[in-house]
């Protein structure tokens, strides 16, 4: 009946859950709508980035080739041209250009410039190669990886920072042919706090929304069920217990995270090892909504409840998904007024029982009628309360 819960874990659940079952189809939607919410907040996102790439790239692509770094005028005009578009990206940490050697040739942070990224590169590089795969060049999002000098640049829009990064990569086309690419870095907590925002937790001690791969092409080393963005449950910032960078404490070990939580953790099951079932059936369907008793044992084998949907952002190869859960304790440990009347009535009618079996006991001396009259008064008012307590909940519901 409790599943992999356990009678122990389960019981408590289970009547909580069946206590509020009424209002599983809500919970339905709020989850539903969390997911959308989010996933088109990420889209709108990628999009405005790319806007701004394309509005830099008509300007750059306006010289030839041989102009770039010929000249103080062109260079002049690029100047004016970076220092505009980096103004108006404000999630952007640094904008550059490369040429078609791959070598850094003009950047809003000058200590990048002259950098050449070879194919040794595990980091950046491989997202070059795929935006030049093609003659007329092709636009790439890639990422997230880690990249030292995102942390050595620092922060601008987001008040958390480290080394992962996603790099937005638009080609230089001139007469057809691929001859450079510009290049917006951007701090992958940028997409964290989209997500992430304390407003977009309906649940708070316990909803988190995460980004996981789900199909990486250009990284094929890349597991499915790799953590994409920063966990809620990171650090103390919004919870103040269990925390992966100081360790999640499991009966199966615990489940830790070094630096941060992409690309570190993998949405396993600690008791089995597997995915979990949630990002399992996500990748596998494409879309997962799961709200019921007993839920599905998360990375850190507690019992949650969610939505999951996989999608692509705008240009990136790889097929990104997303979860928006909460534990099903705390969604399913509402105590609605009339449940609370109701336990209120049965103390007093308990009591009341009890009050009229002894005096019955003491008047007739008779062990079995008290009995009687207790269970009679118990089971009438029993009964009477249930039923005021579902008219009441009735009148409420349909007065709103």
């Amino acid at each position: 009946m409790f599943d992999w819960l356990g009678w122990k874990k389960g019981w408590p659940l289970w009547r909580s859950y069946r206590l509020n079952v009424h209002i599983k189809e809500d919970v339905e939607q709020i989850f539903e709508g969390i997911a959308e919410t989010r996933r088109q907040l990420l889209m709108d996102w990628a999009d405005e980035q790319w806007d701004h790439l394309d509005r830099l790239l008509q300007q750059v692509q306006s010289l030839q080739p041989q102009e770039l770094l010929q000249g103080s005028q062109p260079l002049s005009k690029l100047s004016v041209w970076f220092k505009g578009s980096y103004a108006r990206a404000k999630d952007c940490t640094e904008l550059f250009m490369v040429n078609e050697q791959n070598e850094v040739v003009f950047s809003t942070y000058p200590k990048h410039i002259g950098k050449v990224y070879s194919h040794t590169d595990e980091g950046f590089e491989p997202g070059i190669r795929y935006a030049r795969a093609d003659i007329k060049g092709r636009k790439c999002l890639y990422g997230p990886y880690s990249d030292p000098l995102t942390l050595e640049i620092g922060a601008r829009s987001s008040s958390f920072h480290d080394d992962v990064t996603l790099m937005f990569v638009a080609p230089i086309v001139h007469e057809g042919r691929y001859v450079g690419a510009l290049c917006s870095r951007i701090p992958n907590d940028v997409l964290g706090d989209l997500i992430q925002r304390e407003s977009g937790h309906i649940y708070p001690d316990s909803g988190d929304n995460y980004i996981f791969m789900a199909e990486s092409t250009i990284r094929p080393h890349l597991q499915p069920g790799t953590a994409l963005s920063r966990s809620r449950f990171e650090d103390r910032t919004f919870t103040h217990g269990e925390n992966l960078k100081d360790g999640v404490t499991t009966e199966w070990g615990t489940v830790s995270v070094k630096e941060h939580t992409e690309l570190e953790l993998l949405f396993t099951d600690p008791s089995t090892g597997k995915l979990h079932p949630g990002v399992e059936n996500t990748i596998q369907h494409g879309s997962n909504l799961f709200v019921a008793f007993p839920g599905y044992s998360d990375y850190r084998h507690i019992p949650v409840i969610g939505k999951g949907i996989t999608f692509q952002l705008p240009h990136c190869p790889d097929r990104w998904g997303m979860m928006c859960e909460g534990d099903l304790e705390e969604v399913y440990q509402v105590r609605n007024i009339g449940w609370r009347q109701f336990k209120l009535h049965s103390l007093w009618i308990t009591l009341s029982a009890i009050l009229g079996a002894v005096l019955v006991y003491v008047l007739s001396g008779s062990g079995w009628s008290a009995g009687a009259i207790a269970a009679f008064n118990l089971i009438c008012g029993l009964f009477a309360a249930s039923q005021l307590q579902r008219k009441q909940y009735s009148r409420v519901h349909e007065d709103m």
